[in-house]
């Protein structure tokens, strides 16, 4: 199975949210390069006198270019930025893109019950590649607090009543395990579903990838992503 899915599902989510925001995008294998526009330039690269100064002078600037890379790369890459996913500018990006791709926080309400622990919720779609059944929506979880995950694609796991506004009086606990890391177990989790469902449709797909001999892969959409406040841990 592929590295990390779910850190090149954050980068995917940054490129498209660049292109989207008029960054001209080069892409190759593990890293892209990015020509960034004046409005992004300005949002993320921390040049507020460089723009001054263009702008005290009535003149356009000359945008930065970036590499986003897969990990870190001691390569030089002249007249770039280099960034890899652990760098505050990425993170910064990536901040940005969720919460344009409906990344949101919410809090669970519950009488008498003022602890809230963090959990990372995912709703993603999934498909295999070359082409098998139907794209397949899975919704999970995982607490930052103990490393459960709750994960399922054919029921609902259990509906919660989550709210925007955080409840009066409540206590929000930090998280013990580190994003990165509850992401790398999420994935683990997920790559080990998405292979039971290769299993399970074995025969279906044998004659697909006897005919395309490409060992297959697994095809990911984002949906919706947020950091939810629960009353257990």
């Amino acid at each position: 199975m592929r590295a990390s899915i779910m850190l090149k599902e954050a980068y995917r989510l940054v490129i498209e949210y660049l292109k989207s925001n008029g960054a001209i995008v080069t892409e190759s294998a593990n890293k892209a390069a990015v020509q960034l526009s004046e409005q992004l330039d300005r949002k993320f690269m921390n040049r507020p006198f460089y723009w001054h100064y263009r702008d005290a002078l009535n003149q356009s600037g000359d945008p930065l270019q970036i590499m986003l890379v897969d990990s870190p790369d001691t390569s030089n890459h002249k007249g770039f930025t280099q960034l890899n996913y652990d760098h505050p500018i990425f993170q910064s990006m990536l901040a940005s893109a969720q919460e344009e791709n409906r990344f949101y926080t919410a809090y669970e309400k519950a009488e008498n019950q003022r602890d809230l622990f963090p959990w990372i919720h995912l709703q993603l779609t999934t498909g295999i590649i070359p082409p098998g059944p139907a794209s397949i929506r899975i919704d999970s979880r995982i607490s930052l607090t103990t490393g459960l995950i709750l994960m399922n694609s054919h029921e609902k796991i259990p509906d919660l009543h989550l709210f925007e506004t955080r409840p009066n009086g409540s206590v929000l606990h930090s998280n013990r395990i580190p994003y990165e890391t509850a992401l790398n177990i999420l994935n683990t989790r997920f790559e080990k579903y998405c292979e039971q469902l290769l299993e399970e449709n074995s025969e279906q797909h044998a004659a697909v990838l006897q005919k395309n001999k490409p060992d297959p892969s697994i095809s990911i959409h984002h949906i919706s992503a947020g950091l939810i406040y629960l009353c257990s841990p």
